[in-house]
Order: structure tokens, then C-alpha cells, then sequence
């Protein structure tokens, strides 16, 4: 049964009426909430037309998350893949698109290999994020390529600029040998120069990836080899930020973020890899006038990885990610603003396999304007990006929003998105396929938010079509080629909300979402990997100097292969956590993830931690 987009957003109002209670609402807040990312500027979530989710350093240590992809797993409509614990590949689907159509930020720059097309934030460490903003939907029309599913930001840590010297330090242990230390120091003159240094290190014993993996033999054959050993992984990390706000309104910055380390697993040919993320980046903004600023940003990202077996080196590659941007802010009376700007980006790619071509250049222009009239919002952004290797590609956005009364409002948007194929699809050494075409999508997205007395919730309805997928097929002989051959169409329905319930803060958010293959012999299957149903609920309470809560993730089941004959059982998990300030600037904490010791997988073939516990001691004067 064929299932639109008007069929879902009528459902959900359905549900609204007849179970209310399921629209809790987040507490009215008196500060704020700047957001960046969906609009490349500084906006309130009022002047914000897309659904946007933001983590905040307080909400990472009050879940007491260990990765960053634990922190993400907790957004509505995103589910990862991944092949262990911590440090092991991660994927991440964001409205049931693939992997790569993500784009991922790290204080504006653009990061990831260039190879692959994918982004590996397993290696990304959680002590050096201050923030994470997550922006669902298609930005291409801002930041070109990738962001079919939407845009991953994470900010690194910043000095509050505070008066004064602030350290901090923490410090944990837990199962499988994990421990975890970092410490930092920030702070400034207290308007102007401000600055933070944080240092950080984790280690862990692991846990065994896998039963079994597949070898291939001498006669041809394949077998299976069991290899009981734990895999573990360790990371060591340091952020620098610092800038100064000058009196005549000029602000600028600076930063770095390194990370670096080893991961184990299981493989005939390969079973470590050795690591370095490197992120840095300078910034510029001035006033020009009364209603203009300037922002430049340059910035560069290193992915570099290079495989071992046994202790012996295999291969490497690595990506060289330069990225500059010049951009105008222009703001038009009190209604209206606009948004113009260039991009440049050039990778470079490197390592132990041969590429045809090992660099490219892309250059974006962009434009954004948004005008407020009477309680209508308008928002429309179009941008063109002229790659050196597949030509000009043309993407835009429309949205529109309209408060009917306060606090409650209906927003309708469209937006086309494209995807770049990867080094691999176009150069791989006798595979590359030069004459591959971007993927493109289309979305439509309605949806509806209320703000209470006490909160808020939303609810949004999408479909994305995508076309010109790539995938890699046999052509004959063994050799196997990336070709223009898929398409698929994905539906989806978010809820999200929260409330305080007494003395309980409560959230939730729920994804019902039908991923499917539009075209070919698998038309109507579900796509590798994607749940239909996705569930996260959070529950807090302060009890004097002890703050309890809960969390709850689950997913419906999932496949492993294109004809969904290799199903994968959905599953629910249970987190309890506890802190204790001990004084003022101390305190202990304490969480046991999977209580109920769940025996599943986010990869068919392997393993998930079962019940498993961390203690933490932190620092942060007051």
C-alpha cells in the first residue's frame, strides 16, 4: 500500500487528539536558544523554519554519555550501524537516508574521507565537544554536497569568557577496563579575550567484535575463522580555542582539535587501524555599517588512517580537506534578512592506492533570504556548486511558516539535495567509474509545533525521494563497478516532546519511517540497515545533591541485505544513571547502560556490550 505524505501528517493529528497524552512539553526556558548550523547564522529557534536538535555540554554530562555516537543516538529519526564498542565503525542514517548523505561540521569545517564519503565520529572523542547541533532535513541549498539527510555540527569546547581562570578535570572507570581523564582550563578577561585548552585520553580492553568472520581460502573457498579475542581502543585527544571580541565589533577566533589512537578488530587481511583527526580552523567577522557583517572562515581537516595485521602495515589513506568561505549577513529593517556567500573546497587524497586523480576543487554560491510579515515566516536559499569533476550543480529551498496563535504554529517546506560521488566511485583503480552523475533528492516536509505554558512539541511529516543512487555492480567477469542504478523513497513521521511531571523531567521522541527501494527488482524492500520504528525516552529528577534518571532506546527490526531475507531482531535498552555532589565543585557519578543485559546487534554479525557500568569523578568550580 502506497503511503503519502498528506496520509501520515493526517495520522499524526489523529493520534494528537486521541492520545494527548503522548504531546508533553519541555519546560519554558528564560534563556535564549541561539541556533547556527540550519542557517549558516546566528537565528533564535522562532526565526528557525527546520527541525533542529541541539545537545548542549550540560545535557551530555547530565546523560553521562561515553561517544559521541551514544549522544546522537538519542536525536529523532537517526539510528547508527555499528560493528562493536567503542572506537569501532560507526554509521550514522538520519531519516533513513545512507551513511553519506550526512554532512558533518566541526566548528564549521567541513570533515570526513573523501574516499569512502563517510565520516568516522567513532574516533571523534565526547571531552572535546561543547555542543552538538543537529539539523534534519536537506541544507544542500547552504552547504552543498551531502546533506540529503541533514547536517551534523559539533562544536569543540569554548571558554565561557568569564572573568577569571576556570578549570575542570574528570575522571572515569569502568567494565572492560575503560577509563576515561581529561582537563582543561578556560576563561578570559570578561568581555573581551577568551580562550579554552582541554586535554583528554580513553582507553578500553573491549569487547570480542565478533564470533566469527569470514576468511577466503587457497581452493577459493570461503570459511569461517572464530577469533575469542577482545578488541579494544584507545584515543588521545587536545582542543585549543581562543579569540578576542574587539570594541569596534570585530570578533575573531581560532582552534584546533587533534585526536589520535588505535583501533582492534577482527580480519584475514587487516585487524588494527591506527588513526589521527585533526580539525583546525581560523575566523573573522566584522560589522560593516549598521546592517552588515563580514565572515571569513578558512579552515582544514585530516582524516588519516592506515591499516595493520599482526603489527604489520597494510595500506593507508588520508584526506585533505581544505575548506575557505566569505560570507555577507545583511539584515533589512526589522522583517526581512539576507545571507549571501562563496565557498571553496579542495580534497586531496593520499596513501598506498593509486588514484587516476587525487584532488578536486568545489566552488559554492550561496544565498539565503528570510522575511517575517504579520505571522507569516518566509525562508528561501538557493545555491550553485561548480565541482571540477561532474560540473555545475543547481539546489534550493523553500519554506514556510505560519503562527496561527502564540506558541503554536504550522510550517511547510521543499528542498533539493545532491550528493557527490566519493574518490573510491570515481578512481578506485580498475573499478572507478569517471562517469557517475551526483545522487539527487527531493523532500517535502509539513509539520506543527506548540509551545504550552510549560514547554513544547512538534511534529513532522517527510518524504524524501532520492534518484541516481550509486551502487557497485558485477559487471561481468568478477569486476565489480559504482553505477547510477537505484533510487529510493523514504516516509517518515517525528514526534517529539517533554514535560515536567511533578518532580520528573520527562522527554520523548518517536520515528515511524518506511525506507524503501523505489526502483528495480527490489522495489518496496526496505534499505540495508533502517529500522521502521525508532523510540527514545529520557526521564531526571533532583532530589537535593542527587540527580536520578533513566533512558530508553529502542528500534523495530531491520535488514542486512537488499532483499530482506537477513533480518536483524529489533530491540530495547535500559540506562540508569545517578550523581552526587559531594561539595559544591565535586561531584560522583555513576551509570549502568543495558540493565537488562539485551543481546542485540546494530550490524549482523556483531556483538553489542551487554550490562555495563561507569563511574565518574568531576571537577568544575562553580
Amino acid at each position: 500500500m502506497k503511503t503519502s505524505i498528506l496520509t501520515v501528517l493526517g495520522s499524526v493529528s489523529l493520534s494528537a487528539v486521541l492520545f494527548p497524552s503522548l504531546v508533553w512539553a519541555e519546560p519554558a526556558n528564560n534563556e535564549i536558544e541561539i541556533i547556527i548550523t540550519a542557517g549558516r547564522k546566528a537565528q533564535t529557534v522562532d526565526e528557525t523554519l527546520a527541525p533542529v536538535t541541539v545537545i548542549t555540554r550540560k545535557e551530555i554530562e547530565q546523560t553521562q554519555a561515553a561517544t559521541v555516537a551514544e549522544v546522537l543516538q538519542q536525536t529523532p529519526g537517526l539510528t547508527l550501524t555499528s560493528s562493536g564498542y567503542m572506537g569501532k565503525q560507526t554509521s550514522v542514517h538520519l531519516r533513513g537516508t545512507n551513511d553519506n548523505h550526512v554532512l558533518v561540521l566541526i566548528d564549521g569545517v567541513k570533515v570526513g574521507s573523501a574516499t569512502l564519503g563517510t565520516t568516522p565520529i567513532e574516533l571523534f572523542p565526547l571531552s572535546q565537544v561543547e555542543r552538538i547541533e543537529v539539523v534534519r532535513g536537506p541544507r544542500s541549498s547552504l552547504y552543498g554536497s551531502e546533506a540529503i539527510g541533514g547536517v551534523i555540527q559539533i562544536f569543540t569546547r569554548k571558554g565561557s569568557g568569564s572573568k577569571g581562570i576556570q578549570p575542570q578535570a574528570s575522571a572515569s572507570y569502568g567494565s572492560f577496563n575503560t577509563a576515561k581523564a581529561s582537563a582543561g582550563i578556560g576563561g578570559g578577561s570578561g568581555e573581551g579575550a577568551w580562550f579554552n585548552l582541554n586535554a583528554a585520553t580513553e582507553r578500553t580492553e573491549g569487547i570480542n567484535s565478533q564470533d566469527a568472520y569470514t576468511v577466503y581460502l587457497p581452493d577459493f573457498s570461503i570459511g569461517q575463522v572464530s577469533e575469542p579475542d577482545k578488541d579494544g581502543y584507545k584515543n588521545n585527544s587536545f582542543s585549543l580555542r581562543a579569540g578576542n571580541r574587539f570594541e569596534n565589533g570585530m570578533n575573531a577566533e581560532a582552534g584546533i582539535m587533534q585526536a589520535q589512537g588505535e583501533s582492534e578488530f577482527d580480519g584475514q587481511y587487516q585487524n588494527e587501524n591506527h588513526f589521527k583527526q585533526q580539525v583546525a580552523q581560523g575566523k573573522l567577522s566584522a560589522p560593516l555599517g549598521s546592517s552588515t557583517t563580514i565572515t571569513a572562515q578558512i579552515g582544514q581537516s585530516l582524516d588519516k588512517q592506515d591499516s595493520y595485521k599482526d603489527a604489520a602495515f597494510q595500506e593507508r589513506f588520508q584526506t585533505k580537506r581544505t575548506n575557505a568561505s566569505l560570507q555577507a549577513d545583511m539584515q533589512f529593517g526589522a522583517a526581512g534578512n539576507l545571507t549571501a556567500g562563496l565557498d571553496q573546497l579542495k580534497d586531496k587524497v593520499s596513501g598506498t592506492t593509486d588514484y587516476a586523480l587525487t584532488s578536486r576543487k568545489n566552488t559554492g554560491l550561496f544565498a539565503n533570504y528570510q522575511i517575517t510579515t504579520g505571522n507569516n515566516k518566509f525562508d528561501v536559499s538557493a545555491r550553485q556548486d561548480d565541482n571540477e569533476q561532474f560540473g555545475k550543480k543547481t539546489t534550493g529551498g523553500l519554506a514556510f511558516a505560519h503562527e496561527f496563535s502564540e506558541g503554536f504554529r504550522a510550517t511547510a517546506s521543499y528542498g533539493t539535495a545532491f550528493k557527490a560521488p566519493t574518490f573510491n566511485d570515481l578512481y578506485y583503480p580498475f573499478s572507478g567509474n569517471s562517469e557517475l552523475k551526483p545522487e539527487n533528492s527531493k523532500n517535502l516536509e509539513l509539520g506543527v509545533t506548540g509551545r504550552l505554558a510549560s514547554g513544547e512539541w512538534a511534529i513532522s511529516a517527510f518524504q524524501n525521494k532520492i534518484d541516481d543512487l550509486i551502487q557497485w555492480r558485477d559487471t561481468g567477469g568478477g569486476i565489480w563497478k559504482p553505477m547510477n542504478v537505484a533510487a529510493a523513497k523514504i516516509t517518515g513521521l517525528e514526534l517529539s516532546t517533554a514535560q515536567r511531571l511533578g518532580e520528573w523531567q520527562v522527554s520523548g521522541n518517536a520515528t515511524f519511517q518506511k525506507p524503501e527501494v523505489a526502483s528495480g527488482e527490489q522495489m518496496g524492500d526496505l534499505l540495508i540497515n533502517r529500522p521502521k520504528q525508532i523510540l527514545n525516552l529520557e526521564a531526571e529528577r533532583q532530589l537535593g545533591r542527587v540527580s536520578v534518571g533513566a533512558a530508553v532506546h529502542a528500534e523495530g527490526r531491520r535488514y542486512n541485505d537488499t532483499a530482506n531475507l537477513q533480518p536483524l531482531a529489533g530491540f530495547a535498552t535500559l540506562d540508569l544513571r545517578a550523581k552526587y555532589a559531594l561539595s559544591r565543585d565535586l561531584s560522583v557519578s555513576a551509570k549502568l547502560a543495558n540493565v537488562l543485559d539485551k543481546d542485540y546487534e546494530l550490524r549482523k554479525g556483531y556483538n553489542q556490550p551487554g550490562v555495563n557500568g561507569m563511574l565518574t569523578l568531576d571537577y568544575q568550580p562553580k
